[in-house]
């Protein structure tokens, strides 16, 4: 590489969905490196980001080559308009994918720079980037209150992040934390924190919900077919 020698490599393309109010994916090109790969899942996920799996290109690309993304929305907006792809074991950059009020499937596709023709594609799903419930005007946490209060085990990390996230304050995390049992906590957390935070707030506690009960979130939205 040094020598000018162009390098293929494989790749994967790595997709996070960031915890905001409107949609905006982190979209990563980089070398096949499952070590390089955990690293970026646990950024994104420090950050309440979710993740969103899909197949990785096929064919070898080459080191310092630029592509471009692009995605068949209208008013998707896409930056940087291109990367190059190498290797950085840090902090390797990505495309920032914003979309405003998105209410359909669509497609990205990744391009070399110099081509028309796709090197990689792959479809977004509304269920997907929706990830977030509201059934019939009622929030997904609010409707399956009961089964929440009665099934949640993993509480400790649920009221971690919920404090890093500053849905819950200080003061409210010592005081469910000192209550005794689980049920009790939850009954709290309702008839106090989340109470008060409305929506916005029972998103980022939905979020942490399919973290750290993702079986129970499951079996829930089971429920609802």
């Amino acid at each position: 590489m040094k020598a000018g020698i162009p390098v293929k490599v494989n790749c994967n393309v790595l997709i996070y969905k960031t915890n905001t109010a409107f949609l905006t994916l982190h979209v990563y090109l980089i070398p096949r490196d499952p070590g390089l790969q955990q690293a970026m899942d646990k950024r994104e996920l420090s950050y309440g980001y979710k993740v969103i799996r899909k197949p990785h290109p096929e064919k070898s690309l080459k080191m310092r080559d630029h592509f471009i993304l692009t995605a068949d929305l209208d008013g998707a907006e896409i930056c940087p308009e291109e990367l190059k792809l190498r290797y950085e074991s840090r902090t390797p950059n990505f495309y920032e994918v914003f979309i405003e009020n998105p209410d359909r499937n669509f497609a990205l596709k990744l391009a070399h720079i110099n081509g028309k023709q796709a090197i990689w594609t792959c479809t977004i799903r509304k269920d997907e980037y929706q990830s977030t419930p509201h059934k019939q005007g009622k929030h997904f946490v609010d409707k399956h209150r009961c089964d929440l209060i009665k099934r949640v085990s993993n509480i400790r990390p649920i009221l971690d992040n919920l404090l890093k996230e500053q849905v819950i304050q200080q003061e409210n995390y010592d005081t469910i934390r000192a209550i005794t049992t689980t049920q009790e906590k939850m009954r709290t957390l309702y008839s106090g924190p989340l109470k008060a935070v409305g929506d916005a707030g029972k998103d980022i506690f939905y979020k942490i919900l399919e973290e750290e009960e993702s079986f129970l979130v499951a079996d829930l939205k089971r429920m609802e077919l």
